[in-house]
Formats: C-alpha cells, structure tokens, sequence
C-alpha cells in the first residue's frame, strides 16, 4: 500500500522508529491542496500538520511504501479516527505517474497557528528528506 505523508512524517528518521518496514518511494504531490499548522498537539506542544482544500495550491510530501503493521502503527500515531480520518487519494509522483495513496487529514480543520520550534525542524528536515525543494519549504512549512 501507499502512503502520502505531507507532515512529520516526511522525516525519514521518525519514520524509520514508527514504520520500520516502510521503504520511502520518491517524492509526490497532490493538486487542490494546501499545507497548514492547525490545532493542538499535547505531544508537540502547538499546531500540527494538516491539509486544507485549495485549489490554487500543490501540496508536496513523501510516498512510502507500507504494509498492515505499518498502518496499524500510522493509525496509532495519528490519531485515527478520532483525530484524523484516513483517505485514498490521487498523487502524483516525480515522474509524473499518477498513483492511489493513503493520506491522513485532520477530521475538522482547526484554528491555524505557529507549531512549536521541535515540531517544525522535524517536518523541514523531513521534506529535506523527501527531497522536496527549497521554495516550497519555506513558503509553506517554514
């Protein structure tokens, strides 16, 4: 199965400790949305990642091939269903390939805000990871 991760979980390292089995494919994106810091993680201390609808906007993040034990851990970590809902989803790939991709967005978009500093340097390194380019990490996750 395919997993979209436009968050922290771009970040190879945490993905790595939470989905070991996880192989990171290319980065991908998907048109019609927009990454924002919404609600409050106890966890994180402050906002956390989420997509809105918008259609003027691309959202970039990291394809990963998972299988069952991984979703179970990813649905743990997200919050499923209570907090975020999952969701099959057209992404577009490097080369350009559509694919169908599993993707977590919040249940009910939420006030949006400045996440904490930890939170925000996991999500950059992880699309540094992912490859995704400078401009779009500073427009968006910065």
């Amino acid at each position: 199965m395919l997993y979209f991760a436009y968050g922290s979980n771009m970040n190879h390292k945490q993905m790595r400790k939470r989905c070991p089995s996880s192989t990171f494919i290319s980065e991908a994106y998907i048109e019609g949305y927009k990454f924002v810091y919404d609600g409050y993680s106890k966890n994180w201390h402050g906002p956390v990642a989420n997509i809105i609808i918008s259609n003027k906007d691309i959202l970039w993040g990291g394809l990963f091939e998972i299988n069952r034990d991984n979703l179970a851990a990813l649905d743990c970590y997200e919050g499923y269903p209570k907090t975020y809902n999952r969701k099959m989803i057209n992404v577009t790939d490097i080369n350009g390939k559509i694919v169908n991709a599993l993707i977590y967005i919040r249940s009910k978009p939420e006030d949006i805000g400045q996440p904490s500093e930890k939170y925000r340097n996991i999500v950059v390194k992880g699309a540094s990871d992912c490859g995704i380019v400078d401009d779009y990490i500073k427009k968006y996750l910065l």
